[in-house]
């Protein structure tokens, strides 16, 4: 006859062995483990998305407004052309926060240079990431040739 011990001995090898071939939890398990990883890159393509909009949105602005700066007779016409074109035309599409945004215009001889720059931190999606974005204001310029044909 087996002593209680024996029998304890006896049956704990098919209790590990039934332990270890149960799956019924090993889906919450890999759950647990995959799911914030799988959250934190979906953040981060979701967050990467909004600020190449946010670039894509200040290098339209720039080009739009180098192009509106042909329409004008002289500089100060110019730059308020382009001023009104770049916060009433682009910007006003909603992807980019005008407060942040700032335009510099420039003339080099026949070259005439529209400097668009934003400033990320007063976006509240775009300063809070949880993942590191390119630092610093986005900044875009367009450059037009402004000779007579």
């Amino acid at each position: 006859m087996n002593s209680p011990q024996q029998s304890i001995q006896n049956s704990r090898p098919r209790i590990i062995r039934g332990l270890l071939s149960d799956t019924s939890g090993s889906t919450i398990v890999e759950a647990a483990i995959a799911l914030p990883v799988m959250i934190m890159l979906l953040l981060g393509a979701i967050s990467y998305g909004i600020w190449f909009m946010a670039a894509h949105s200040v290098q339209q602005a720039a080009n739009e407004g180098a192009r509106a700066a042909l329409a004008a007779i002289d500089n100060a016409e110019r730059i308020a052309i382009v001023n009104e074109v770049v916060e009433t035309g682009v910007l006003a599409s909603g992807t980019v926060n005008p407060d942040g945004v700032s335009v510099q215009t420039t003339r080099s001889g026949n070259l005439f240079v529209v400097r668009v720059s934003y400033n990320m931190n007063e976006d509240l999606l775009l300063a809070t990431s949880m993942i590191p974005l390119p630092e610093g204001p986005i900044v875009r310029s367009a450059s037009v040739r402004l000779s007579s044909i």
